[in-house]
Formats: C-alpha cells, structure tokens, sequence
C-alpha cells in the first residue's frame, strides 16, 4: 500500500470520533490491520461481521478470543445486532468505517445511514474514494477505500477473505486447496454434502473430483483444475459453504 494512502488514513483516524474496524467472522485475526489499530487506540470498535456465516463453534471461539477487547459480532446481510451497534455509538459524532476490502463495509455503512447509501458491490475493492454520509441517532459516517495491509500481496490471504476477485488470482487452486484443508479440517461434513466428494481423499484430488462432477473439462478431456477452483472460492466468497 502507498504511503500516502496512510497519510490520508491518519488523518481520518485523527479527525473521527468513533473508528469501526470491520473485520470477517470468518478471518478475524487475518483481517485485523495492525497498524489502523495503533492509530485509533481508545477510538477503536471492532466490527465481526459476517457472523451469518460461521458456525455457532466458531462463534464462541471469537467470544473468547476477543473477550478483552471492544467489540460486537454483526451480520450485515441480515441486520443482526446492527441496533446494538447503533446504540454504541449514538451521538458519538464522526464515525470512520475503516476495513478490508469486502468485509463489508459498505453494507455497513447502509444499514447505519439514515438516507444516504454507499454503493456495494460483490466485486473486491468497489469503494475506491472517501464518501460522508449522514448516519442515524446523530452520527456522521466517514467511508473509506478498502485497505490491502500484506506486504508482497499473499494471494492465498487475500483470495481467502475475498480481498481479491477469484478470476484475478494467479494461482486459485493454491488458495482453493488451502481453503478444502481448512474444511478437512474443521468442518468436512459441510464441504462433502455440499460438494458430493470424498473428504479422506488428499486437497488436490477433492478439487480435480469437484472439477470432474461439474463436467468442467479441457480439450483433451483433463479436468479444468482452474474453474473448479474458481468455482469453489466464488461459492465460499458467497457463504454457500460454511465452516
């Protein structure tokens, strides 16, 4: 990320009352940015959003994880707890919603505005300019472009959290294969009803079984590993599959 862009960051945090980071049930740890977090200190909330998307094992995991610190589990989709986080920052004035691409924040910001929408979009990094936008109970929500904090861009992070699209990864089926582990590992049922595949069977052999049921095949009849690895990150990018 530029410098400059955390220039205009600084400033943000600076002039905010309030700062929401919004981070994803999913990835929490993996969508926290460090150096947001310095900057805000007392000023910052942390938003979970996406608590639609995990499991309730899961979801007591974060509440013991993140007991110390401020924060509240959010779906945005479905508005859950959304008046709590109304509540908790009610009169607070300016509010900076700050995040990840694609955690969310735009839905966000549309459920705690009183009129005035951010655009959203399925596409990683839609926001791309800082928007005012009046909020309810006397708050004044502050939009940001999506922050990419990894240095030397990791695909296979950024593919997991939806940081970038997955027809624009370079490599799709590494970070498709890490993300069957992760089923393999915490929640094969869920993968195997889904998907109809053998879960005993090794990553790459599950994603060239999942390519092979969708009939997605090359030329001379090899399975388009590819497109079955496009097609599970989009599903998993759309909570179709859930650990």
């Amino acid at each position: 990320m530029k410098q400059g862009f955390w220039i205009v960051v600084k400033k943000i945090v600076r002039d905010a009352d309030v700062v929401l980071e919004v981070l994803d049930a999913r990835f929490p740890n993996i969508t926290r940015i460090s150096r947001l977090e310095k900057m805000a200190k007392e000023k910052l909330i942390l938003v979970i959003n996406k608590a639609d998307l995990v499991s309730n094992k899961t979801l007591d995991k974060i509440k013991t994880e993140f007991k110390n610190s401020k924060y509240i589990l959010v779906s945005c989709s479905n508005s859950k707890n959304i008046s709590e986080l109304v509540h908790l920052i009610k009169n607070k004035g300016k509010v900076a919603v700050i995040g990840y691409p694609n955690t969310g924040k735009s839905t966000l910001i549309n459920r705690l505005s009183s009129g005035g929408k951010a655009r959203t979009s399925s596409e990683s990094g839609f926001t791309h300019g800082k928007q005012l936008i009046a909020g309810k109970r006397g708050i004044m929500l502050i939009d940001t472009p999506g922050i990419v904090p990894f240095d030397a861009r990791d695909e296979i992070r950024l593919g997991l959290v939806s940081g970038i699209s997955p027809s624009k990864l370079e490599n799709p089926d590494l970070v498709a294969t890490k993300l069957i582990y992760m089923f393999k590992k915490n929640n094969p049922l869920a993968f195997s009803r889904y998907y109809g595949v053998d879960m005993s069977l090794d990553t790459y052999s599950i994603l060239l079984e999942i390519g092979k049921k969708r009939y997605m095949l090359l030329k001379k009849g090899e399975i388009d590993e590819r497109r079955a690895a496009i097609l599970v990150l989009e599903d998993w990018h759309k909570g179709k599959i859930r650990l």
